[in-house]
Order: structure tokens, then C-alpha cells, then sequence
């Protein structure tokens, strides 16, 4: 994409009280006057524009950035309406903290977002803890203080690919065209050009949700129980929810269910035949942290209560494990089931 040639552009006009019949004076490229003006010697088109959104002299460029990059860390942003940041909108909870931050992300990383995330992140106000005790909720129930750490589920993207990381499926492979994973027929609708979704092969189905073909007015469902948006209008800050179609998702949708079965093979692989210590090891792989007595106790209580229904019902045992008949038991049917409650679970989802 490239401008026009000079003399190729066409003369823009103010349209009277909105009608763009009646032409009123010439107007030529600038930005509102009530910001600063333009660049001394830049060129007034899209080069000019953007050295003007970089430009020192405008604060709301870097300000924008470390809003969005806070609330991406901390669930909600310093302003909380990430889509204005003007006198419609929130006003900062702290706005030295918010103008620090931007004054050295534009002097000091001379605009590297990397080196800002960093700065964030190693932070003491990032690193507490996020329990809640009586006294921090009577005070700050919104945590609009930072006294406690952060509570976020992850958004539709990140629990996709959380499912596919920990059950050991996901592809590293980067770039190329989007991708189509599992979905059942008769969901995703195409009536314009009557096209298909045809499920991706050789492991392009398991790649990063970032891969995931996405069609104006045809999203991928899941996704969409997690608050993925369908793309019809612009989005500007996604609104977190919590229905029970989310726990459907993941405790019935096939792709989690695919994962949950590879889960459970790398849970016998590196946990051993012994029932407790693989899912003690499973539960250590998804969380980074050792499981407690109690929750050890109901992940087992889980796990025979299913062997036992299982080597009632053979078909059952089939379903559940799929087309791996090295696997094909009741013993690992149950541990399926063992691994589709760990990626179920609220703090699997949630970023504590």
C-alpha cells in the first residue's frame, strides 16, 4: 500500500450538518488543534501521522500502550476503559504511576515494549499474592489498590493453547495460513460462498489459537464462550464473564477432550503405574506446583469411581479413549477422566 501522488488527491470538504451533498469549506490533513500540532517538517499524510503519534510531545501514544499492557497483566487497566482515555472515560487510579511508566517507556526503552513488560512484571505490586483476607476486602473489594495480587481467567486464546501445552500437543510451528481446528459439523455456517470446514491434518490442527481461521459472523464456538468476539465490529477492551458454558466447554468439547486423553498418556508416562503419583505428577505438569493432600484425595476418589463404571461399559471405555488402542482400557479411561477435571479446574483457568 503506498499514498497517491500529489496530484492525484482530491479535495475533502466539511459537510454541512452532516450531509455530504452540501459541500462546505476545504479541509486538508491535520490532527485537532486541542493536541499538539504536527511535527516541525513532517510530511502531513501517513509517515507524518505516524511521527506524530510517536512524537514527545504526545503522551496519549505511550499512555494507550501501558494502560493496555496493565490491564493484560492485571485484568484491569489503570483507566479501566481501555477504548477512552478521554474525559468520557474512567479517570486513572493512578496517574503518576501512568505517566511514569509512559515517560519511560518513550526516553528511557525508547519504545520496547519488552523492556516495559519486564519493568511490570518483576515488580512488587505483580508479584504478591492474590489470597483474599477479610480485612482487604471490607477496605479495596475491587482491588483497585493492588494490596493483593491479580485474579484473571485467561482469555479464549490462552486456555486453548494452556490445553494443548500441558497435554504435550501443541505445535511450535510459526506463520503460514490459518488453520482449522476440530469442530462438529452443521456449527460453523458459510452461506455466501457455501465453503466447508475441513478439520486440519498433521498437527496444523493443534497449533496456536493465535492460527485459528476466523470468519466475520462465524467465529469458532468455543472461543466464544470465553468471550472471543465475532470480529462483526471493532472491540476495543473484552468484557470478562462467567457462565456455565464455559465449564461445558471444557469438560465436553472434543478438542478438550482430545486433549484431556493426551494428558492422561503423559500422565502414565511420567507419573509410572502408580495411580496417585501419575496424577500427583499430571496436577505438578499443569500447575508448577505439588498437589495438596486433600485435593490428591479427590482426584482419587474421582478416578476409581470412574474405573469402576468403566469396566462396566466397554463401549464407554472405546469413547472415551478414542482410536488408541494401546491405551484402550479402563484404567486410562479413568485417568481421562482425572485429566479432563484438571483442565477444568479454576485454577487452571485463572491466572492466580
Amino acid at each position: 500500500m503506498m499514498d497517491n501522488p500529489a496530484g492525484m488527491h482530491r479535495e475533502s470538504h466539511v459537510f454541512e450538518r452532516g450531509n455530504w451533498l452540501v459541500k462546505g469549506i476545504e479541509v486538508k490533513p491535520d490532527v485537532p488543534h486541542s493536541l499538539n500540532p504536527f511535527p516541525a517538517g513532517a510530511p502531513h499524510n501517513r509517515l507524518g501521522l505516524a511521527q506524530w503519534l510517536t512524537d514527545k510531545k504526545n503522551p496519549l501514544t505511550a499512555r494507550t500502550i501501558v494502560n493496555r499492557l496493565w490491564e493484560q497483566l492485571f485484568g484491569i487497566g489503570l483507566v479501566e476503559t481501555l477504548e477512552d482515555l478521554g474525559t468520557q472515560g474512567a479517570s486513572p487510579t493512578h496517574r503518576e504511576l501512568l505517566d511514569w511508566l509512559s515517560w519511560k517507556l518513550m526516553n528511557e526503552y525508547h519504545w520496547s515494549i519488552k523492556n516495559l513488560l519486564k519493568e511490570i512484571v518483576m515488580s512488587a505490586t505483580y508479584r504478591r499474592d492474590s489470597k483474599l483476607t477479610p480485612e482487604l476486602l471490607a477496605k479495596d473489594i475491587m482491588n483497585r489498590s493492588y494490596a493483593r495480587g491479580a485474579r484473571v481467567r485467561l482469555s479464549a486464546e490462552q486456555v486453548s493453547d494452556q490445553a494443548l501445552a500441558i497435554s504435550g500437543l501443541l505445535s511450535e510451528k510459526m506463520y503460514g495460513p490459518s488453520v482449522m481446528p476440530y469442530q462438529p459439523n452443521g456449527i460453523w455456517l458459510s452461506p455466501w460462498n457455501g465453503q466447508d470446514w475441513k478439520e486440519s491434518i498433521g498437527g496444523d490442527q493443534y497449533r496456536r489459537a493465535l492460527y485459528t481461521y476466523w470468519k466475520r459472523t462465524a467465529p469458532y464456538p468455543s472461543m466464544m464462550s470465553f468471550d472471543g468476539v465475532a470480529r462483526e465490529v471493532c472491540t476495543s477492551r473484552r468484557i470478562r464473564t462467567n457462565t456455565p458454558l464455559q465449564a461445558l466447554v471444557t469438560l465436553n468439547d472434543s478438542f478438550y477432550l482430545v486433549a484431556a486423553r493426551h494428558f492422561a498418556y503423559r500422565m502414565q508416562e511420567q507419573g509410572g503405574k502408580d495411580v496417585r503419583q501419575a496424577i500427583s505428577k499430571g496436577y505438578e505438569m499443569a500447575m508448577y506446583k505439588p498437589i495438596s493432600n486433600a485435593k490428591l484425595e479427590a482426584l482419587t476418589k474421582l478416578y476409581d469411581e470412574s474405573l469402576k463404571q468403566f469396566k462396566k461399559d466397554k463401549d464407554k471405555t472405546c469413547e472415551t479413549i478414542g482410536v488408541m488402542d494401546e491405551h484402550n482400557n479402563p484404567e486410562t479411561a479413568a485417568l481421562v477422566v482425572v485429566a479432563n477435571a484438571m483442565l477444568n479446574l479454576d485454577e487452571l483457568i485463572t491466572k492466580n
